[in-house]
Order: structure tokens, then C-alpha cells, then sequence
């Protein structure tokens, strides 16, 4: 083998070793070129989800071949207090199944909100062991998508099901104690806390847990600040990035981060690791609607709901 040639081939296969597994933003040319494509399936997260399962609200229009997910009884678990954790080994395994999804394939996610239900669905597979190469974020979801007038189906498409089996559950999520170990109690001081909920819910101005207010030396930083409000795309990188630098959340220092029920901190694990690049990130799921309701657990701006104004 010539020189050169050796020292192309060592710097591609250095390339591919370091090469890190990740969702990846899509746009809607992408994905409208790929709604044929077998090995693809689209996942629809949207706010107000059609009542149960696979049944369809007449008139409820979605991306042609979508399957529909309900945000609150399939990406939740009403098995626990508070429901709004994030679903068992076992449920992400039916949900999977009943969606026709298997290890292998490729998933298309999309919402009609700023993408915050759909990257809650994308962390839940990731939290599962799914593949993040093969995980997708439509960039702007229903909203671009309508907004290019692409075509939509006023129903759902007929799908086969699975057997879903989880073999791994990767560490990125965090409870209450860790939280209160590592922050407020100190034990490690280099962690930063980001709430990423509206500044009105940071402050308790808006409170929609028994009472408001913040965890101890959180910083806030609202996630969809990221996003463009007349498209729901996402900002370019380096304008996201100096969002969360001003406030001093630096890609250097491990994160954790909360929102009021899972989606926004979701949202905001999406784009520090995947967007930023940040390494070192953790969700909170529990947030604080489970925060606010241990009522022994400290409060920064603390407001009771029955104190509201």
C-alpha cells in the first residue's frame, strides 16, 4: 500500500471509531422523499393526541404514513406517582410492538409543538437501548410540514405488529435523591442545574404544581428559546448555544436538567447533546411536579398554590 494511501485509510477508520451514535435532525424535503421508504417508521407525538391507542379523531390530520403515540397514557406511567414518568421496560416494549417498530428500525419522530413531546419519545428510546443512529427529529414537525403544504391523511395507516424486546437501559436518567445529593446538598459541586421551564414557572408567578417555585441553585434557561416561534425549527447551533453559555451552562460541566413533567427537560437533553454537542447530560424525569409535591424537599421563590395571586 502506497503512503498515502495508508494514512487515508488510518484517518477514515479513526474517523468511523470516533464517530458517535446520534439523533439526527431531519427536514421535511428529507422526509418527504422517504414516505415510501420501508425501513422508516413515522411516529406522530402530538399535544392533544387522539383519545386511546391507534383510534382516530375524524378531521385530526397527520403526516401521511404516520403512526399516532398519546403523550400522556403511552409515554407515561400511570402505574406511579407522579403518571408523568417516564414509561417501564415493559410498557416502552408494548408501545414499540403496537407501533410496528422494531431494534432495527429507523424512526421518523414529529409533534406539533416545538418539538418537545416528540424528543421526549426520542429520550425514551435512547433511555431503552434503541439505536440513536437510527433515531430522527423531524426539524419543525407538523408546523413546517403544513406550512410547505406537504401531504397529510386525515386518519391512520394499518399496522403490523411486533415483539419489542428492550436489552439494555442506558444511565441517563436521574431521581429526586440524585438531584439532592449532588445540588443541593453539594456532594458534587461541579454539576449544573438547569431548569429549562418559561422564566413565569422558574419564579412561581405561574404555578401549576401545589406549590411553585424552583430547585436550589437551578438556573433557568427556557429549552424552546431554541426553537424559530413561526416554524417551530430550531435555531442555527452557535445561536442556541450562546442561549445556554450566557447563563454560564458550558459544555466543560456535567449537566442536569428539569423541567414541570419530563417533555421540556427531554427537549433540552436533544439539543445540548445533539444539537450542541454537550457530553455529559442527565434528565430528571420526575421534574417538578414530583419535586414540589415531596413536600420535605427544599424550594428556592417558594409559592403555595393556595397563596397564588
Amino acid at each position: 500500500m502506497k503512503p498515502r494511501t495508508f494514512w487515508i485509510s488510518c484517518l477514515v477508520v479513526l474517523l468511523w471509531t470516533s464517530a458517535s451514535w446520534a439523533i439526527s435532525l431531519v427536514d421535511a424535503d428529507w422526509l418527504r422523499k422517504n414516505l415510501d421508504n420501508s425501513n422508516i417508521r413515522i411516529v406522530e407525538v402530538p399535544e392533544k393526541a387522539d383519545a386511546v391507542g391507534d383510534q382516530h379523531m375524524p378531521g385530526k390530520l397527520h403526516i401521511h404514513g404516520a403512526v399516532v403515540v398519546n403523550r400522556y397514557l403511552d409515554l407515561g406511567n400511570l402505574n406511579v406517582v407522579p403518571p408523568t414518568l417516564y414509561p417501564s421496560k415493559e410498557q416502552f416494549e408494548k408501545l414499540m410492538s403496537r407501533l410496528g417498530i422494531t431494534p432495527d428500525t429507523t424512526v421518523v419522530v414529529y409533534d406539533d409543538k416545538f418539538s418537545l413531546f416528540a424528543s421526549r419519545l426520542l429520550v425514551i428510546m435512547e433511555l431503552y437501548g434503541h439505536d440513536t443512529n437510527k433515531l430522527k427529529l423531524l426539524n419543525g414537525g407538523l408546523v413546517i410540514w403544513k406550512k410547505l403544504g406537504y401531504p397529510t391523511l386525515d386518519g391512520h395507516i394499518p399496522v403490523t405488529a411486533t415483539r419489542y424486546k428492550v436489552e439494555k437501559v442506558n444511565p441517563i436518567l436521574l431521581t429526586w435523591s440524585d438531584i439532592f445529593r449532588d445540588v443541593v446538598s453539594g456532594a458534587r459541586p461541579e454539576v449544573l442545574l438547569v431548569d429549562v421551564r418559561p422564566a413565569d414557572e422558574y419564579s412561581a408567578k405561574n404555578i401549576r404544581a401545589i406549590r411553585g417555585g424552583h430547585i436550589p441553585h437551578a438556573i433557568n434557561v427556557t429549552g424552546t428559546d431554541a426553537n424559530n416561534k413561526e416554524d417551530h425549527t430550531f435555531k442555527p447551533a452557535d445561536e442556541i448555544r450562546k442561549l445556554f453559555e450566557a447563563k454560564g451552562i458550558t459544555s466543560d460541566k456535567p449537566i442536569y436538567e428539569y423541567c414541570h413533567s419530563g417533555d421540556r427537560s427531554a427537549h433540552a437533553y436533544v439539543v445540548l447533546k445533539y444539537i450542541l454537542g454537550y457530553k455529559d447530560v442527565k434528565v430528571y424525569d420526575g421534574s417538578w411536579l414530583e419535586w414540589a409535591t415531596l413536600l420535605s424537599l427544599p424550594a428556592e421563590d417558594q409559592v403555595w398554590y393556595t397563596e397564588k395571586k
